[in-house]
């Protein structure tokens, strides 16, 4: 009986994906630039703006033709905002002056026009370019500024079965989730960042057996060198940053409520200590309560449709 639910279920994935030809339903698609682009208007220094565009699978848009300002213009229109400009990916950070895409084509070589009085390189410490009105003007890197992010079709894109273009990303029939082992470590907060960004969210786990789905993956990768302690552990998504020793889940269900409730000896350890406000498992599954700030690898969760529009 599961295996025909399960079996139906994948074809009807299937199917609804294979009727879709977007990258993922927040972008819009320009067939002028043969690519999608995304406006964020929640605005980000520079930095952070690149990062976000990067985990959601793109790159922050420049002005490289008239075909992209069309489509950046048509689509900056589209927008009910109060914001005159956003972040483009010009930028000289890596040498003051000389300013460069994202994917190295120089500004000298872009069809723009300065704004007036621009550039000022005002204090000796503007790196990066806006786009405002039409025109483009240099800023401080870590002025705050919505930006728009671009991601140009290829030949190679496909959506998978887990709504995604990400292959990384592999679809388990029993718990319908789709789950990714990221191996490069960072802090609780950046892997949170990182799953949202690709359209999931830290892992939680509903049952024992998504935690042994959850377990099994991590061995893939750290069989050799981890170890079923506290200290070698993977980021998922629990806490309890609201309140010392109430533990819920990224989408606030108490741990119990979830269907699993399994920790390492001796966890939750109820003494307050700073930062120890994040959650995290063992390679073999088991809850321990972890400091946010530090570096672990991290699972992301994905519901197949999490990036879809779905009519």
């Amino acid at each position: 009986m599961y295996l025909q639910s399960g079996s139906v279920y994948l074809l009807s994935i299937l199917f609804c994906f294979a009727e879709t030809t977007n990258f993922r339903f927040d972008y819009t698609y320009y067939p002028i630039i043969d690519g999608w682009l995304k406006l964020h208007l929640i605005p980000m220094n520079w930095g952070d703006a690149w990062l976000k565009c990067d985990l959601e699978g793109s790159v922050l848009a420049s002005p490289t033709d008239k075909n992209m300002i069309s489509a950046m213009d048509s689509h900056w229109n589209l927008q009910n905002t109060t914001y005159c400009a956003f972040y483009t990916g010009v930028h000289a950070t890596f040498s003051k002056g000389n300013y460069f895409s994202i994917d190295g084509i120089s500004l000298a070589k872009m069809p723009v026009q300065w704004a007036a009085d621009e550039p000022d390189n005002e204090n000796n410490n503007e790196q990066c370019i806006v786009w405002t009105d039409g025109k483009i003007a240099d800023v401080n890197c870590f002025d705050l500024f919505p930006y728009m992010c671009f991601k140009r079709k290829t030949n190679d894109m496909a959506i998978t079965s887990c709504g995604t273009v990400d292959k990384e990303y592999e679809l388990d029939f029993r718990t319908h989730s789709c789950y990714k082992f990221h191996d490069h470590s960072t802090m609780w907060y950046a892997a949170h960042m990182t799953c949202a960004a690709e359209g999931g969210y830290l892992a939680i786990i509903n049952s024992a057996y998504e935690a042994s789905i959850l377990s099994k993956i991590s061995k893939n990768y750290y069989n050799k060198n981890f170890q079923d302690s506290i200290d070698d552990v993977i980021h998922i998504g629990i806490h309890d940053l609201h309140v010392h020793g109430l533990w819920r889940t990224i989408h606030g269900s108490k741990i119990k409520e979830t269907g699993y409730a399994e920790w390492h000896p001796n966890q939750p350890d109820d003494r307050y200590i700073p930062d120890l406000h994040c959650g995290a498992m063992t390679i073999n599954g088991y809850l321990i309560r972890n400091s946010c700030s530090k570096y672990a690898p991290f699972i992301c969760e994905k519901n197949p449709n999490s990036l879809v529009d779905i009519q």
